[in-house]
């Protein structure tokens, strides 16, 4: 019988443990990037790997990975403390889309789909085969997504801030296997990061070379890289560097959701709910999202979902009905910042 690798629990800021299995494809000797920058982006600081909870020693970043069972703590600055935003432990829904087809939600799919050529970033999978997907779950809403950015935004200019949940800066052109998995299994690996170059996966790289790549949490469903065919893992996304291209801060937030699935602890995510929700979603609106994606779940267990289509056939939303839709948007009428547009029946 094969020997167990070993194990390594990090502890970051909070009361809990995230404890990392050996099935992150990583280089012996570049194994730091794969416990900093998974943390860095849950958390919403920017930190170093430290022997002990009040050491000041960061962990040597070029030695081999540890041959024993270790501890590691994550400490930040006290003006990363000030930024902290962690990513929420339900952030991410995408594979269900909470909505009747409104002019935004056309809107969304026609720009993400124009601006990402019509074929899939990853794959180049043909229209017909892919969903246009928020990055940032639709149900979250425009006060979420903008708080959400605010709060992580490290562009000085606030080039980085996004406002509204429909904005093509909120979504990725894919096909409809990676969009299933997307946050939960499969998320995209931004490169160079605050805790790793370009380099430390693909050797045959420049350090500083920017890329996108798709990162499998599940080695054994490679369909989720875009079903029979697909390309392999680590494969970079096709998507253009202009203006409207999503923040970096959004494809951390889809990493965050896939880390939180993966090795998040239940203690880590209760901690998030109790302490976080009135950040995460002032005045009682994380009520109403939650509510309305538990009404989506059961119509999703009770039949199958309905995917509607506009003129070209692009695909607007999936596995929701009117009433769903309708009591998620009079929930948030009358929060400050919902932005629910009662004309057009935005949830």
């Amino acid at each position: 019988m094969a020997e167990a690798p070993p194990e390594i629990e990090v502890h970051a800021l909070f009361p809990d443990v995230v404890a990392f299995g050996p099935n992150l494809d990583i280089f012996p000797n570049k194994w730091h990037w794969a416990i900093r920058y998974p943390i860095g982006v849950v958390v919403g600081a920017r930190g170093d790997l430290m022997t002990g909870p009040d050491s000041l020693n960061v962990v040597d970043y070029d030695a081999r990975l540890p041959s024993e069972a270790t501890i590691l703590y994550y400490h930040m600055s006290d003006e990363e403390k000030r930024r902290m935003f962690p990513a929420g432990s339900h952030i991410l829904c995408t594979s269900i889309t909470p909505s009747v087809p409104t002019t935004r939600k056309v809107h969304f799919c026609d720009q993400v789909a124009q601006r990402d050529g019509g074929r899939c970033v990853l794959t180049r999978m043909i229209p017909d085969a892919c969903d246009a997907v928020h990055l940032l779950a639709h149900s979250k809403g425009d006060a979420y997504i903008e708080t959400y950015t605010q709060r992580r935004s490290r562009d000085p200019t606030g080039g980085d801030i996004v406002r509204e949940i429909e904005s093509v800066r909120n979504g990725l052109f894919l096909n409809k296997f990676t969009h299933v998995a997307l946050g939960t299994h499969i998320a995209f690996l931004m490169r160079p990061n605050f805790a790793m170059n370009t380099a430390d996966v693909d050797l045959a790289t420049p350090p500083g070379e920017k890329k996108r790549i798709a990162h499998l949490f599940r080695p054994d469903k490679k369909v989720y890289l875009g079903g029979f065919g697909a390309p392999p893992p680590g494969s970079p996304l096709h998507i253009s560097e202009g203006s409207t291209r999503p923040p970096n801060i959004l494809f951390d937030a889809v990493y965050a959701g896939a880390v939180l699935n993966h090795f998040g602890t239940d203690a880590l995510k209760a901690e998030f709910g109790a302490t976080w929700q009135d950040v995460f979603y002032p005045n009682g609106i994380m009520t109403a999202a939650y509510r309305g994606d538990q009404a989506i779940n059961d119509l999703e267990r009770g039949k199958k979902s309905r995917q509607t289509r506009h003129a070209h056939g692009s695909p607007i939303c999936r596995g929701a009905t009117e009433q769903a839709a309708e009591d998620v948007k009079e929930s948030r009428r009358g929060y400050p910042g919902s932005r629910a547009e009662a004309s057009e029946g935005e949830s």
